[in-house]
This record gives structure tokens, sequence and C-alpha cells, in this order.
């Protein structure tokens, strides 16, 4: 998979890539090779739009009244979910589920502006954290710029790529697939029709 990784410590930006098939590596290419990339225009839109999706998802959650830690995502088209920790009882999960398409498809047509700007570690802290302590910050330094995105009114450090705002998510027909919990964790499946 071709992406871009920024190293948090160094500032530096990774290139991951391959060519015909094949990963290129530091072995690969000589000092001062030229090399051409592009970017696949069709591809890093559902890739934003995907990313996009996944942070509705966590404010569907919140409108709905769970307000689980997020502990991972995956914003990948071939099997997109959020997942928290906590549990959904079996009983409830149904209902949730209904609640949660609701709530995410009137997020999309409210059409939510996606806001992206850069803070210092405590300004970032108490912007992500207003609601919840869903986000350590121990790991960033103090006078550290964070990249922090806004995505229907819900903000959290992310470095991915995003829509403009969520009614960008209609035309595909994104929205809330399942839900799945197992061992104290709660995963929220998406994608579109």
């Amino acid at each position: 998979m071709d992406k871009v990784q920024i190293e948090r410590s160094t500032g530096l930006v990774h290139h991951y890539a391959s060519v015909d098939g094949n990963e290129v590596n530091e072995n690969s290419l000589k000092a001062g090779a030229v090399v051409s990339m592009y970017v696949d225009a069709p591809t890093r839109t559902i890739n934003s739009e995907c990313h996009t999706a996944g942070h509705v998802v966590d404010v569907a959650m919140a409108r709905c009244k769970i307000n689980f830690p997020p502990t991972k995502g995956y914003h990948f088209a071939d099997g997109s979910y959020v997942e928290y920790r906590g549990s959904i009882r079996p009983s409830e999960r149904g209902h949730l589920l209904e609640m949660l398409k609701m709530a995410f498809s009137l997020l999309i047509e409210e059409d939510i502006e996606t806001k992206i700007e850069m803070m210092k570690k405590d300004i970032a802290d108490e912007t992500c954290n207003r609601l919840a302590q869903n986000f350590e910050f121990d790991g960033y330094r103090d006078n550290e710029e964070i990249r922090i995105v806004e995505v229907a009114g819900s903000s959290c450090p992310c470095g991915g790529t995003h829509t403009k705002s969520t009614g960008d998510l209609q035309e595909r027909g994104w929205k809330i697939t399942g839900i799945k919990c197992k061992k104290g964790f709660t995963r929220i499946k998406y994608g579109w029709s």
C-alpha cells in the first residue's frame, strides 16, 4: 500500500511506495535518483471520505450518549471501523445500531464543515478532552504543534486527509453498517452503499 507517514519525533515525512508491485525502500534507489509521484485522485477522495466518516462515527456515538474512549480505527474502504473501550449488552445492540445509523445520517445531512488547526499541547488537550479524557498528550513535547481535526464539532489529534464537510459523505452513501462487542470492546463498522 502506498502511503505517507509523518515521523513526529523528527518531523520527517516518509513516502512509502511500490513500483510494479515491488516495494520501494532505501536499497531500491540511489541518493539523488529522480522519482515522479502522483496522487491518485479518485482513491484519495475515497480515503478522505472514509477517514472523515470514522470521525462522524465518534460524533454519532456521543449523540447516542455512548462516551466510550476510542482505542483504534481502521479508515480504509476494505473494512472500515472504529473501536471503543467498553461494551454494550447484547439486548441493547440492535436498538443502539438503529440509533447510530440515524445519528450518522443526520450528521451528513447537517453538512458540518471540517476544521483543521495546529495547536500547542496544552490547548490541544483542553480542546480535545473537554467532554471526556479520551486523548493522551503525554507523548508530545510542551512546545510541539499538534494537528487537531474537528469533524462535526468533535476535535482530536489526527494526521489524516478529510473531506471539507460531513455533507461530502452523502453522494457515495456512507453509513454505519454493524456493531460487534467482544472482550470489553465495541467495534462500529461503516462503509458505503
